[in-house]
């Protein structure tokens, strides 16, 4: 009878293993790598867009922490570039101008000044839309008479605004605008009244031309 081999002589050298242990990896570092490439390279443009878009709505909060101060006003607030005030606190429920909406105007009109006079912020403004909310029921017949009047009330808001900054009314009148919109209650009050700040398509023009180089 023959003799049965140990079970050691069937086992393989270590160093072959090894060897095919470390391609193995090397191959799977490469792959790795090519992934967070390709993942990078489809990052890349869309941080690099965003990164003036943040940087637009930062320098618009420093303006409008120069002049409303940095605490938080009570009515006021921004939000991504947008000055979002609560209608009520500039006027009443049949849109005569209240006591304090009149300093809140002067306010507004002041930081809309100090942002349009500077150029580099300027050619990077669109236009500025004001729109006043109302709530959205399903586009009810009986409640267009009151739509109307929020579209009246955006109007005037407008015209207040440069009533009392008559500089930002001979320079700059063509960059405002106003509307009406609905809004959902889920959202939020329609007691509002949004200044909206939209940029220009400048504001990415040279990202892009990098991005292209």
């Amino acid at each position: 009878t023959t003799k049965s081999r140990p079970w050691r002589s069937s086992v393989p050298p270590a160093g072959p293993i090894i060897s095919v242990l470390l391609i193995g990896l090397v191959l799977l570092s490469a792959l790795l790598y090519y992934r967070s490439v390709k993942i990078q390279r489809f990052l890349e443009p869309a941080l690099a867009l965003s990164q003036p878009r943040n940087e637009f709505a930062k320098r618009i909060g420093r303006i409008f922490e120069h002049i409303f101060g940095s605490r938080a006003v009570e009515g006021i607030r921004i939000k991504t570039g947008t000055i979002i005030v609560k209608r009520s606190l500039l006027l009443t429920k049949k849109g005569v101008l209240m006591p304090e909406g009149q300093q809140v105007f002067k306010k507004l009109g002041r930081f809309f000044l100090m942002l349009l006079q500077d150029e580099r912020l300027r050619s990077e403004i669109n236009h500025i839309l004001i729109i006043a909310r109302f709530p959205n029921d399903g586009m009810k017949i009986e409640t267009l008479t009151e739509r109307l009047d929020v579209q009246l009330t955006a109007s005037f808001v407008q015209e207040t605004l440069l009533r009392m900054e008559p500089e930002l009314a001979r320079s700059f009148a063509p960059y405002f605008s106003s509307g009406a919109q609905a809004m959902n209650l889920q959202e939020g009050n329609a007691d509002r009244v949004d200044f909206l700040i939209v940029p220009s398509e400048y504001l990415h023009i040279e990202v892009l031309e990098k991005l292209e180089k």
